[in-house]
């Protein structure tokens, strides 16, 4: 029956025609036109398939830390339930300044230049609330985390693509960044080290970047969430708010959700100049007015423990990613390069014959191995899915053992017809 169909499916107009919806209204037009991500369908493809190893979520393979528990636990034993400043606690606002600026050797001011959000992504939203008027252009890379597209779109301006090259390991290129910007264009989203690419941005081209976005007087959004990952000691990760002159015009997002294993909290922050920060805080208390209080002290606790989670996390992840890259350079028909950091690597399986979609699809079914495709993170991911190495050792090794006697026994039978 059609009152129970998927919510997040497709909208279909037909459905409204429907005798139980008949008398009602039409939903919008943003509504409409909204998409489901492609992660999200795999992972509802897949929970009709038992015993499917997936590679398809971002979602840390580790609980979060007891003592982050127990001191919420504590908060919100000692009554700390009710209503937070729409800035966020003043104790989280302080530890977490002192911790970027620490690594950044920036001078965020705990009371005017950060607010607390309901996870990194109502930060990137606020941000482009803040900066975009409808009708403008943002600059966002292509491939690119597929929220941002439904982000732009609710906010009513328009996505430019920025190209993202293989042959640069997926890395931004200033010349392209260039190369997109419009007339309308009034910002720039940078994701470094990024989703769905795992690459981070090299220093001489976060300069070059800097220097376009002077130039064109642009917004920069830089989504950080990942920087706690990065795995080798030849690659710096920076934050372009840490090149002269960039700190006035970017409004950096951080989350807890990665670093700490603690996704399900949505504990999100923006960094940026005061008068920014301001109108976020201003338009928070239009949409989730605070974060909760105890779980705010959750994440004090989290900063200002041990970075053993951390570092348990990075080894594993780090093996982890190895594994996948040297195990997918022995496959038939794929291929992939070494992403730089996050927990994300793009295999092209264009020589497959197959579309990405197609490919994850029969993937699922014939192997029971779950991966994303990467058109739904933009144009560019046409031809990859994206595998996402979180999962405990065993898990991939068995998912990986599983892709390539796919591929095997998909490479034999289409060689032999």
């Amino acid at each position: 029956m059609k009152g129970n169909r998927d919510p997040a499916a497709a909208y279909d107009e037909s459905e409204w025609m429907h005798k139980e919806y008949a008398v009602m209204p039409k939903v919008s037009k943003r509504a409409a036109e909204a998409l489901y991500p492609s992660v999200r369908e795999m992972f509802e493809l897949a929970a009709g398939v038992p015993d499917a190893v997936s590679f398809a979520i971002g979602e840390p393979g580790f609980d979060t830390p007891q003592p982050v528990i127990d001191a919420a636990y504590r908060a919100a034993s000692l009554d700390d339930t009710h209503y937070t400043p729409n800035r966020g606690a003043v104790a989280l606002r302080e530890a977490w300044c002192e911790h970027r600026n620490a690594a950044d050797g920036t001078d965020y001011d705990p009371d005017t230049d950060v607010i607390v959000t309901a996870g990194g992504m109502e930060a990137v939203y606020l941000a482009m609330l803040a900066t975009l008027d409808p009708g403008d252009d943002i600059l966002i890379p292509d491939p690119g985390y597929a929220n941002y597209f439904g982000q732009v779109r609710l906010v009513g301006a328009n996505v430019v693509p920025v190209p993202l090259d293989a042959g640069h390991g997926f890395r931004m290129q200033a010349a392209d960044v260039e190369a997109a910007v419009t007339p309308r264009t009034r910002a720039i989203l940078l994701n470094s080290p990024s989703n769905p690419t795992g690459a981070v941005i090299d220093a001489e081209q976060l300069d070059l970047i800097a220097e376009v976005c002077e130039r064109h007087d642009l917004w920069v959004i830089s989504d950080e969430v990942y920087r706690s990952f990065v795995y080798d000691p030849s690659v710096e990760c920076l934050s372009i708010a840490a090149v002269p002159g960039m700190r006035r015009r970017t409004v950096v997002v951080d989350s807890f959700s990665k670093t700490f294993a603690m996704t399900g909290w949505r504990i999100g922050a923006a960094f940026g100049p005061k008068p920014i920060i301001d109108r976020m805080t201003v338009m928070q208390e239009d949409i989730v007015s605070c974060v909760p209080g105890a779980l705010q002290q959750g994440a004090v606790a989290a900063l200002e423990g041990s970075n053993e989670i951390l570092d348990e996390m990075t080894s594993v992840y780090r093996a982890n990613r190895d594994m996948v890259v040297a195990a997918v350079a022995d496959m038939p028909l794929v291929s992939c390069a070494t992403p730089d950091g996050a927990f994300y690597v793009l295999v092209d399986v264009r020589d497959t014959g197959m579309d990405d979609h197609a490919f994850a699809v029969d993937l699922l079914h014939r192997a029971k191995v779950v991966v994303t495709p990467a058109s739904g993170f933009g144009g560019r991911g046409r031809g990859y899915v994206r595998l996402s190495y979180v999962g405990t050792p065993e898990a991939t090794a068995e998912g990986l053992r599983r892709m390539r006697a796919y591929l095997e026994d998909y490479s034999s039978a289409t060689s032999s017809r």
